[in-house]
């Protein structure tokens, strides 16, 4: 019993080209998922942004009464908060979701990396038992 092996040149080198073809697509996961958290945000923003526009219409339609007018000021507060706290959460959110799949992503990362240096080790061990020993040079 010996510690080495033989290894299918063929299935070698397909190994290889699949973690080639793998990779850039993570990457493209990535990516794709960071748009995505973008794109979240940006519609929270503008949602709150138009739940902002729409208690200032408020407030102007209650300051035209006098007797309303500190009724119409907390009730834009209110709101304004409101929009803020969504936003948060909506932020929040997708900050958890883009922290999720890059985990996912990273772990992914991890396996295919330990299955290279598994092969790159694999690979130098044939290496070295293929090599003929070379005889002491004497001077």
């Amino acid at each position: 019993m010996s510690s080495l092996r033989m290894v299918d040149a063929n299935a070698a080198r397909e190994m290889i080209e699949r973690l080639r073809v793998n990779v850039p697509a993570s990457i493209i996961e990535s990516e794709r998922m960071l748009q995505e958290r973008e794109r979240i945000l940006e519609a929270a923003e503008a949602e709150a942004a138009a739940i902002v526009e729409q208690a200032k219409r408020r407030a102007q339609e209650l300051l035209s009464h006098d007797a309303l007018v500190a009724a119409a000021k907390r009730e834009a507060e209110r709101i304004v908060l409101d929009s803020q706290l969504a936003a948060q959460r909506r932020r929040d959110e997708a900050d958890r979701y883009a922290a999720s799949v890059l985990e996912e992503l990273a772990e992914k990362l991890h396996v295919i990396s330990r299955q290279v240096e598994n092969g790159l080790e694999l690979l130098r061990q044939n290496l070295e038992l293929g090599r003929p020993e070379r005889p002491e040079q004497k001077e």
